[in-house]
């Protein structure tokens, strides 16, 4: 006679007691995940900037001077606002056959005059302007002068115009040549300056004409002047609301210089807030001169050197050493950071 065997089943306490060991276990290994992840964003904003880092060295190379963050807007009419920094460095990175079809003139932010470029932007996203880590969206739509509705991209990587600080201070207002009129003051003291050639009535606020800066112009040192940082992630207000405050977050996006310096900018910032904070003066509106530099990396951002590196700038930084990294001339030691 065959003895009958009966098949063994877990206990409820026992099924319990698994559930909560995956669970311990799945808790644990989450945060690994993300980090990592993290790290390969991290790696891949990096080289990012270290690709428009060589880009702007190409640039020089081929022009022997930097390459410019904006120009004068043109005599009320005709209203040429002018091509972004950007758009100059397209083909070192490797897209020349966007910047060969490229008409440098018009209104580049459509407000008031066409912009014959409106078809070529249109919808056009080069993956390598945006943050991996953003969550901040990488276009935008809005309305034109003359080209009806215009779906843009907007950026992550902000040119430095300067610092309204003389560098290696915290409160000492620079000396150099400033446009204040409106929205905050620029200070082209900056490795990516915008130039001033004035004559055309337009640039009121701009005490002095500004030329074209080279390597030599770098006098703190191509290794303690920071050219290009991240815009990547939402500000605050005072109220507690987040709000997308990028410098290319307007008319024309990325493809945009604003109207020069004098009245708005886009796509550059003069340093006058540390990074992730809201601040205040020239930093309300993506078109002001100050807008703060953001990060989506945990504890700070990273910036493109003049010389070519890419550096990890933590966000608690001692506000001397940033208002040096944005003055390319205050001739102060940089501490380390």
């Amino acid at each position: 006679m065959k003895s009958s065997q009966r098949r063994g089943a877990f206990t409820l306490v026992e099924l319990l007691v698994v559930i909560a060991i995956i669970g311990v276990l799945i808790a644990l290994l989450l945060p690994a995940v993300q980090q990592a992840r993290e790290a390969a964003r991290r790696m891949q904003c990096s080289n990012q900037l270290k690709q428009l880092g060589l880009a702007i060295h190409n640039y020089h190379d081929t022009y022997t001077k930097m390459v410019y963050a904006a120009e004068p807007q043109s005599s009320p009419g005709s209203r040429r606002r002018a091509a972004s920094w950007i758009v100059r460095v397209l083909p070192f990175i490797e897209q020349s056959a966007v910047y060969d079809q490229y008409v440098f003139s018009g209104d580049s932010s459509m407000q008031e005059g066409p912009n014959p470029n409106a078809t070529l932007i249109n919808n056009l996203v080069i993956s390598g302007l945006n943050c991996p880590s953003s969550p901040l969206p990488t276009q935008m739509t809005h309305g034109t002068n003359a080209d009806g509705n215009i779906t843009v991209q907007v950026g992550n990587y902000v040119g430095v115009n300067g610092s309204h600080f003389t560098g290696g201070t915290t409160s000492d207002v620079s000396s150099s040549p400033r446009c204040s009129l409106y929205y905050g003051e620029t200070v082209p003291n900056g490795a990516i300056a915008y130039i001033n050639v004035g004559g055309d009535g337009e640039e009121v606020g701009c005490t002095e004409r500004i030329a074209n800066i080279s390597f030599s112009a770098m006098t703190d040192g191509t290794s303690n002047t920071m050219m290009i940082g991240e815009q990547s992630d939402y500000q605050f207000d005072p109220t507690g609301a987040k709000t997308d405050l990028r410098s290319s977050n307007y008319l024309g996006g990325v493809w945009s210089n604003g109207s020069g310096s004098t009245y708005w900018t886009q796509n550059i910032t003069t340093l006058r807030h540390g990074i992730n904070t809201y601040g205040g003066d020239g930093n309300t509106a993506p078109y002001q001169h100050n807008v703060s530099f953001t990060s989506a990396h945990p504890g700070g951002m990273l910036g493109s050197m003049v010389d070519g590196s890419v550096r990890f700038v933590p966000e608690n930084i001692d506000f001397a050493i940033l208002t040096g990294l944005c003055d390319r001339q205050d001739g102060n030691v940089l501490q380390s950071f």
